[in-house]
């Protein structure tokens, strides 16, 4: 049974603040939050131990990359293709993500390509395992670091 760990509001602070800038110094980041260095080291080896934190990166640019187009393909895959789609899709380097889904789709990707040829190929390649719908990607408008999420207050 899967148990999730109890966070005060320092440990959502450390989280909120890691999201923000996981390379900050462990002292810069206690003395943003009212923490010794030490004690900020022992949350976040503890939030590491309960799997919390998974890992840390590094986000990219990838308009900078080369990689002027994303899109969100969705797929209807046939039960008996799902296995083969998904390694498939783990060798392609240009699916970033992969979302098994409920309602009409089973998975939703999203894919990086430089030209819209690589899509056409891309979208090729995978409508063998199903009916495939896709999505240029315009913007991203929004993209936010998880954060606590407060119970309403009994009325």
């Amino acid at each position: 049974m899967n148990s999730s760990p109890e966070l005060d509001s320092k440990d959502w602070k450390i989280l909120e603040a890691l999201q923000q800038d996981a390379r900050q110094s462990l002292s810069a980041l206690g003395k943003r939050i009212g923490l010794s260095q030490p004690a900020v080291s022992e949350r976040i080896r503890k939030l590491e131990d309960a799997g919390v934190i998974e890992g840390y990166g590094v986000r990219l640019n990838l308009q900078k990359l080369g990689y002027g187009l994303q899109a969100l393909i969705r797929l209807r895959a046939r039960h008996d293709e799902i296995p083969a789609f998904v390694t498939t899709c783990a060798a392609m380097p240009e699916v970033l993500e992969m979302f098994r889904i409920t309602g009409e789709d089973c998975f939703c990707l999203r894919c990086a390509i430089a030209r819209p040829q690589e899509l056409e190929r891309l979208i090729d390649a995978l409508s063998r395992y199903g009916a495939v719908t896709t999505s240029i990607v315009l913007s991203k408008p929004l993209d936010k670091p998880v954060s606590r999420v407060e119970p309403e207050l009994a009325r």
